[in-house]
């Protein structure tokens, strides 16, 4: 993710665990959703201290620690050979056992939906460069572009009408779009799949979501109470 030397947003006590906590969440969703996992990428992400505070969110971030991070160095190149093989068998849309893993399909929507998450994309200021040319509303996509709206929000906001902006984007994405198809998402994956790795990511994202919005309406409360206090 992108190092901003912009001067964080100062938010209120009660909100700092959740927000110091969920860009780590969405990279690591946008990053096992996106890609088969590599011997690299797992050895980033069972080495990130960060792991523990980010996994107490959930039961599905404890499972992923628990699997990631009790690893001995020497077993992780035969765990990446055997997830590497379940995420072809899952999400390559050339294998015959694949599931959907786009918005539209979910939803049983024409294939022009796709341009509608690239207005919303491009009317929020985000483009993204797609390595291996995924559609807009692929999952790993629509996660990556909450979490580039995270880290704008926290870092590149100066006030908190600024601030507001970007989390209304964000709770309107969430709402309309995320909330609407990944909960039959996660229901497929979690028939489909025995592998400790998509059956933790797959419990994030169905607990971690919708508490992502409780949080974000609770947060974009307490920004408004503080917007008009000083008016």
């Amino acid at each position: 993710m992108t190092i901003s030397t912009v001067p964080p947003l100062v938010v209120p006590e009660t909100f700092n665990r959740w927000l110091e906590s969920r860009g780590l969440i969405y990279q690591l969703l946008v990053d096992f959703y996106g890609r088969k996992p590599s011997l690299s990428l797992v050895a980033q992400w069972s080495r990130n201290p960060q792991m523990s505070v980010a996994a107490e969110m959930t039961e599905g971030g404890r499972e992923l620690k628990r699997y990631l991070c009790s690893q001995e160095p020497a077993k992780l190149p035969g765990i990446c050979e055997r997830e590497s093989l379940e995420y072809t068998r899952l999400m390559s849309q050339r294998s015959a056992s694949a599931f959907v893993t786009r918005e539209a399909a979910q939803l049983g929507r024409e294939e022009a939906f796709c341009n509608v998450l690239s207005d919303v994309y491009a009317s929020a200021g985000v483009v993204f460069k797609k390595c291996s040319g995924e559609a807009d509303d692929h999952i790993s996509i629509e996660l990556e572009f909450m979490a580039v709206l995270h880290e704008r929000m926290l870092y590149n906001s100066f006030s908190a009408r600024s601030a507001l902006q970007l989390l209304e984007i964000q709770e309107s994405f969430l709402e309309e779009h995320l909330l609407k198809w990944t909960p039959q998402f996660c229901e497929r994956l979690n028939a489909a799949t025995e592998s400790p790795l998509y059956l933790g990511l797959s419990h994030m994202l169905e607990e971690f979501l919708p508490y992502d919005l409780q949080m974000l309406r609770a947060f974009k409360g307490a920004l408004e109470s503080d917007a008009a206090a000083m008016v």
